[in-house]
């Protein structure tokens, strides 16, 4: 791909993301995140072979942010463990939260708001940061922005999940990934390459057209679009499967006999239906969901926001079933 293509779809993919994106859902990352002081009471060693973690800030006794170098790039994130923690006798599910393209992990842990679930639900929750190209965007290397397609990014959490294995001793058989737009493509490329992997949950992001996926096992997926997304557009192009390719491909692949689609309710009164596809009745007791959200475009789907659904509550319940 040469490199006049590759500055074009850079900017294109920027101007859609601005143009499209519901502002009232993207906060800054500048300031801090309303947190301050305490002592971090998470994991334990913090060195294993493959990385080298070191504490960047702690931001309270449950949450800090720690930096790594990896394949040449110096990688960060932030981790939030629930409550009275204690790694030396509990064993806890693990969330990735991924942001999207140009995005930050510190906004991705605001407006996603899986603390406050992870409090509530008891599993622990990292807000992984993409690397920066040569243009100052961020993002990942899922085969859609040409500018990431030599960082090792699967290589990457493989080696935190190691990590988080040997210092916070997680449930090694729940360990689950999503993430918004490109942080979707992202955890669905996780599902395609590491065997690690429970089950994933994208949030407008789809599968890229330029990669061939091979899954190791059985995964249960979970995706929500908007029917008018003008980003990761819902009937897909040429570098993104379309949202009903990409359920039709998990539910292929685990094998499922039985497929329903229901509307759900109307909670805000705006008239726009919300679909929900289930694919069931899969090998290994996987599940396949899809969300399509009538008229909606890219965005993080809050109920507090006024939508019909609040998405990181059903990701959640979607990953506890599995």
């Amino acid at each position: 791909m040469n490199k006049l293509f590759t500055i074009l779809f850079c900017i294109l993919f920027i101007l859609n993301c601005a143009s499209d994106v519901n502002s009232e859902n993207i906060l800054t990352d500048s300031g801090n995140d309303g947190d301050s002081g305490g002592g971090f009471t998470g994991g334990g060693n913090q060195t294993i072979p493959e990385l080298t973690v070191e504490l960047i800030t702690t931001y309270n006794d449950q949450t800090a942010s720690f930096s790594t170098n990896y394949g040449n790039y110096q990688r960060s994130f932030i981790v939030h463990v629930p409550p009275n923690f204690d790694y030396e006798t509990q064993s806890l599910p693990l969330v990735f939260v991924l942001h999207g393209y140009t995005g930050q992990a510190p906004s991705m842990r605001r407006y996603s708001g899986f603390d406050q679930i992870a409090d509530q639900e008891n599993f622990i929750v990292v807000y992984v940061q993409g690397t920066t190209d040569a243009f100052g965007n961020t993002g990942w290397n899922v085969n859609v922005v040409p500018t990431f397609n030599f960082v090792d990014d699967v290589g990457l959490f493989k080696a935190l999940i190691k990590y988080f294995k040997a210092s916070y001793n997680i449930d090694g058989s729940k360990i689950f990934s999503t993430g918004m737009s490109l942080g979707g493509f992202m955890s669905y490329r996780l599902a395609c390459e590491l065997n690690e992997i429970n089950s994933v949950g994208s949030v407008t992001g789809s599968m890229s057209g330029y990669y061939q996926c091979n899954p190791p096992k059985k995964t249960s997926t979970i995706h929500f679009h908007g029917t008018a997304d003008g980003v990761v557009p819902y009937d897909g192009v040429e570098w993104s499967l379309s949202a009903r390719d990409a359920h039709a491909f998990w539910k292929t692949h685990n094998a499922c006999n039985s497929q329903t689609e229901i509307n759900l309710p109307d909670f805000n009164g705006d008239g726009r239906i919300t679909k929900r596809l289930i694919s069931y009745d899969c090998e290994e007791e996987k599940s396949v969901e899809l969300y399509s959200l009538e008229g909606e475009g890219h965005i993080w789907w809050n109920r507090s926001w006024g939508h019909d659904i609040n998405t990181s509550e059903l990701i959640w319940q979607f990953f506890k079933n599995q």
